[in-house]
């Protein structure tokens, strides 16, 4: 018995020595394994500042060489052209992504070193699906091949020209080497001065909408605005002024290959919307788009021979009610903007003259206003100006309503006339003509606009509430005031 014990116990120290012996290795591997996988490998690494070139070759039969060649001028910029065998002549093709392009494969950090036995087919490496040629700037030239994807996805194989060592890379290699010419496209399609903008023309199948507005550029801010001449007359709301800028710098989400056959899937056989932006020189662009889809429009150029897809976040308010789109009031104008306002009342007439900056209210120290001659910047002793009060009635002479079917006699006396010239010596008349007891038509420089306006926004007297005043006892306030102040001060009592 006691032999058979003294046996027993260099067996149990043996075994727990092998036990020992397995676990350290499979630690040892654990960690290896850990650390390959959060290491990146440097197989090729060349600053964009040394690429004059990158190159890739499809394996596909008649896939394009997508070339994009780098130059740098005497201040160390770099730029990009696209020398791709399906160039396009005359296309514009965007410096970002170019760039991005090189940057993407012109280097390559590997996740891990997957084989070293040369055995490419396994990989996709025997015919690779990509080759990608780097050259430099001194000439020396790289060749990676790119093959297939990992199984789960997330990576791609990859090996470089004189190596047989088989590198997993990330799958955005693929993504990468698979853009042709029309990904490089400048995704910007339209980017049209307000300066040389005439006529804007927007229609809407849904609901019969057909739009058509001038441009007039306020040169003492350079912002522009638009005065709808058909089927309304009036000037357009900053809603309009908003969808006019997000088309005349129209930006894509990407272009798109659609077949003629397909077009009705896209909505593109008889678009929902149009645009049509014609210079002060006759030249014009057409614009048309679908319906939205799923969050997007799809759309083309006249003129152009390719497609696009356009998110909702990009062209915002092609469904916008019509009566949105245009301005609640009959005549809103920026006070830095207007030069003066001439305005009649049967026997009664005055002139209102204006010099506010840019950066300044009505009634700011710089500023100079006038009625009639005479100083009007006359406060009460809250420091309401009254020239405000005057000035805000005539621009905010709000909408009553509209009726497209009324016919307007404009051979009698208008009940009221304003007329408003801007720094721009762009002059706007506006006649009001009794509809009825409690409103008036609004006609816009001798055109009935199609909308009439209440009583209240012409002859409210608001007493104490200097800020609902009528426009013609907004007009007897300023005098009175100017007439009763004691030193710029006057309070209605």
């Amino acid at each position: 018995m006691k032999s058979a014990k003294n046996l027993l116990i260099p067996l149990i120290v043996l075994i727990v020595l092998a036990v020992g012996v397995v676990g350290y290795f499979i630690y040892k591997n654990s960690n290896k394994t850990e650390e390959t996988q959060s290491t990146m490998i440097d197989v090729l690494y060349i600053g964009t500042q040394d690429v004059q070139s990158v190159e890739v070759k499809s394996n596909e039969e008649g896939a394009p060489t997508v070339k994009v060649v780098s130059s740098m001028n005497s201040e160390g910029v770099i730029s990009y052209s696209y020398e791709g065998s399906d160039k396009e002549e005359g296309a514009s093709y965007s410096q970002s992504e170019m760039a991005s392009f090189v940057t993407l494969l012109s280097s390559y950090s590997c996740n891990s070193l997957v084989s070293s036995e040369g055995n490419y087919a396994e990989y996709g490496l025997d015919n690779p699906a990509y080759t990608v040629t780097i050259t430099t700037l001194t000439g020396s030239t790289y060749i990676a091949y790119i093959g297939n994807r990992t199984i789960d996805g997330t990576a791609c194989y990859m090996r470089l020209e004189g190596s047989s060592d088989v590198y997993s890379v990330g799958v955005g290699k693929i993504a990468g080497a698979s853009m042709t010419s029309v990904n490089f496209l400048e995704s910007q399609l339209l980017n049209i001065s307000f300066d040389n903008l005439d006529i804007v023309k927007f229609t809407r199948k849904s609901d019969g909408l057909n739009i058509e507005a001038r441009c007039e550029i306020y040169e003492s801010t350079g912002e522009p605005q638009y005065f709808i001449y058909e089927p309304f007359n009036i000037q357009a709301s900053p809603y309009f002024e908003n969808l006019v800028e997000y088309v005349a710098t129209l930006e894509i989400s990407q272009y798109m290959d659609i077949p003629q056959e397909e077009l009705a899937s896209y909505g593109l056989d008889d678009p929902e919307f149009s645009f049509t932006l014609i210079m002060k020189d006759g030249t014009k662009k057409i614009v048309y788009f679908s319906e939205n889809m799923a969050g997007f429009y799809y759309g083309y150029i006249v003129g152009m021979d390719r497609y696009f897809m356009v998110s909702e976040m990009q062209v915002k308010g092609l469904e916008t009610p019509v009566m949105t789109l245009l301005s609640s009031y009959v005549a809103s104008n920026n006070v830095s903007n207007v030069s003066s306002i001439r305005a009649t009342c049967g026997d009664e007439s005055f002139e209102f003259k204006l010099d506010v900056k840019a950066t300044e209210s009505i009634s700011a120290e710089g500023s100079s206003v006038t009625l009639d001659g005479r100083n009007a910047k006359v406060f009460n002793s809250d420091g309401r100006s009254y020239c405000a009060t005057l000035y805000e009635a005539i621009s905010c002479i709000a909408l009553g309503g509209f009726d497209t079917e009324a016919t307007v006699d404009l051979s009698a006396d208008p009940v009221m006339t304003i007329t408003i010239v801007t720094k721009d010596y762009v002059t706007h008349e506006y006649a009001f003509y009794e509809r009825n007891s409690e409103s008036c038509y609004v006609v816009t420089d001798g055109e009935y606009s199609c909308f009439y306006v209440y009583n209240k926004e012409l002859f409210n007297d608001g007493g104490t509430d200097t800020y609902s005043y009528g426009v013609w006892p907004a007009y007897h306030l300023l005098v009175t005031a100017i007439d009763e102040n004691i030193n710029g001060v006057y309070d209605i009592s």
